[in-house]
């Protein structure tokens, strides 16, 4: 039974010592802790708050985001703004065709309405796109803000030789 107990000592020791990482014995998350002062985003219909303030655009959400510094929630938001950005190009392509035909066409040819009607459906079509990745960031952001984060921690004690052990458990509301 001693046997038994020395060998989980030793192997709980162990799983410890290659558990910590050099600088920061805490291992709940890769990345740096989740900011105390930001807020969750609330959308309602088209619409984003930010502690109780309208956002004009989704553009405004990227001080928030940035903040965070989410992988997830940052490719979602570069996608939207990525998209949002075709869109306003292809915006541009009626603009584009009307200033290079030649000058005795007629302006109002089957050309020009295929050119200008597709413009208009593509245009949408990348900016709904958009609009859903910019949802699928804010999904992410308020999820990485509430989601529960584990921790343990093993500290030596300054002049001593013991080791301080920690376990937390963080959840926001």
């Amino acid at each position: 039974m001693r046997f038994l107990s020395v060998l989980l000592f030793c192997t709980l020791v162990a799983g410890v010592a290659c558990a910590q990482r050099p600088a920061d014995s805490t291992f709940y998350r890769p990345g740096a802790a989740v900011p105390a002062y930001l807020k969750p985003i609330e959308r309602s219909y088209g619409s984003y708050f930010y502690g109780g303030k309208r956002l004009r655009s989704p553009n405004s959400l990227e001080i928030p985001f940035n903040e965070l510094n989410d992988p997830i929630v940052n490719r979602h938001f570069r996608t939207y703004r990525t998209f949002v950005l075709a869109g306003q190009v292809v915006a541009l392509v009626p603009l584009v065709y009307v200033l290079t035909r030649n000058r005795g066409t007629y302006t109002r040819s089957g050309d020009y309405w295929a050119v200008y009607f597709g413009s208009i459906g593509a245009t949408l079509g990348l900016s709904i796109i958009g609009n859903s990745q910019a949802r699928k960031a804010v999904t992410q952001y308020n999820r990485a803000l509430a989601a529960a984060r584990f921790g343990f921690s093993a500290q030596p004690l300054p002049g001593t030789t013991q080791t301080a052990f920690g376990v937390s458990l963080a959840r926001r509301l």
